[in-house]
């Protein structure tokens, strides 16, 4: 190991193709010294690596193999302060909560890939969301690559730890971008609590509200008769804290109006919550969170046969399948959404293998019986082909059509 000047300690190159660099930092108590090891994929790396120690040594953060995951991610959010916007630092503050409140009094360099497999588990099981999940491993990856450049750990084990994505969320039947079938929905109406929360999640199937929106509702936004919601809120979270503000975007804000059938759960809704906010909370926003929210939707859901325990969210795109397939143009459920345009539409939508089938079914049965067939079930055929293949092709050559001439437009003025 070749020995290097000026406080640089020694580095060499592993058989593997790896680089490593120790140095004395110090004495332990029991007299002996203290000897700290960087690795890397490259010779650049680990000198960097040192560079990071030295600097938080020379301002005097104490380093300590045996420091707990809590103290570590607490320095690691202080120095992580100057290096981005003061917004996002401060809804970091959440994400580090959940991990303190897994990892808290954990040795740093105990902490294993399993131990995060583990935590990553139990949010699911929690139903926090695939967003939130994604924040906790980001987070643990940065934590733990600083703990590396550090040398309190040999290697990130976050790393190691599976990734939170659609394929795992899909094996569990868990994906933001699906929708109840017919049946899932007869049966959610049917075997939901007769309570705020399960008649939310029923409104919000016939609605198509986010749950942002459910949740930032007051009495007055419900019409006395229930035949409309207007929507001009949205919960959002700050520091871990819910508070209501403005929705998603402009378009966002829009009148629902409720079919006739489903008012009286409006009409639930309104009376059966708070006094001014419905979903009045007992923390410090005064209202419910999204995960508050969430984890009482997947109570009220899990016990229900024939059902998949799908997110939230896909109330919203069940709403968009449900008009799709009842005929309602595309540039309606749009609005009806509060989506800023079609394109964004089209992803919720979601036509099923009976639908498509059904309108294969029309055309052979069209060709099959077109001899004996009556004019009046000729005409019934072809108005089922119409409604299933050509009403779409129509709207989408309109809308190709529209966008044509308004670059025409544009060029010519």
């Amino acid at each position: 190991m070749k020995k290097r000047s000026n406080g640089e300690g020694s580095i060499r190159r592993q058989p593997n193709g790896t680089w490593r660099l120790e140095i004395m930092d110090g004495y332990r108590d029991d007299g002996k010294r203290r000897i700290v090891r960087f690795s890397g994929a490259t010779k650049g790396e680990v000198q960097t690596k040192l560079r990071e120690h030295q600097r938080l040594v020379s301002e005097n953060v104490h380093i300590d193999k045996s420091m707990s995951f809590s103290k570590w991610g607490d320095i690691w959010y202080e120095d992580y302060k100057s290096q981005v916007k003061p917004s996002t630092y401060s809804g970091y503050k959440y994400t580090l909560k959940l991990l303190k409140e897994q990892f808290g009094n954990q040795e740093i360099s105990a902490i294993l890939p399993i131990s995060i497999n583990r935590f990553f588990d139990k949010l699911a099981d929690k139903g926090y969301s695939i967003s939130q999940r994604r924040k906790c491993r980001a987070m643990l990856i940065q934590i733990f690559t600083a703990a590396d450049d550090n040398g309190l750990v040999p290697k990130n084990p976050a790393l190691k730890a599976k990734k939170i994505g659609r394929k795992n969320d899909a094996e569990d039947g868990k994906t933001d971008k699906d929708a109840f079938t017919d049946d899932e929905v007869e049966l959610l109406f049917g075997h939901l609590p007769e309570n705020l929360i399960g008649c939310a999640i029923r409104l919000v199937l016939v609605t198509g509200m986010r749950i942002q929106e459910l949740l930032a509702l007051r009495r007055t936004d419900i019409s006395e008769d229930g035949s409309t919601i207007n929507i001009d809120k949205a919960v959002a979270t700050a520091d871990g804290v819910p508070y209501i503000g403005t929705p998603k975007s402009e378009s966002s804000k829009r009148v629902i109006p409720v079919p006739e059938e489903y008012r009286s759960l409006a009409i639930f809704v309104r009376e059966n919550g708070g006094m001014d906010s419905i979903f009045a909370g007992k923390g410090k926003g005064g209202v419910y969170s999204v995960g508050t929210f969430r984890r009482q939707y997947y109570a009220a859901i899990k016990d229900i046969d024939g059902v998949r325990k799908l997110p939230p969210h896909c109330c919203r795109h069940t709403y968009a399948t449900q008009l799709e397939k009842k005929g309602v143009p595309l540039h309606i459920i749009s609005k009806l959404m509060g989506h800023s345009g079609i394109e964004v539409t089209r992803v919720y939508l979601h036509t099923n293998i009976e639908t498509l089938s059904e309108a294969a079914s029309v055309l052979n049965r069209l060709v099959k019986n077109k001899e004996c067939a009556s004019a009046d079930e000729t005409a019934e055929a072809q108005d089922n082909i119409f409604s299933f293949i050509f009403i779409p092709l129509i709207f989408r050559l309109r809308e190709k059509a529209m966008s044509k001439n308004k670059r025409k437009s544009t060029r010519n003025g």
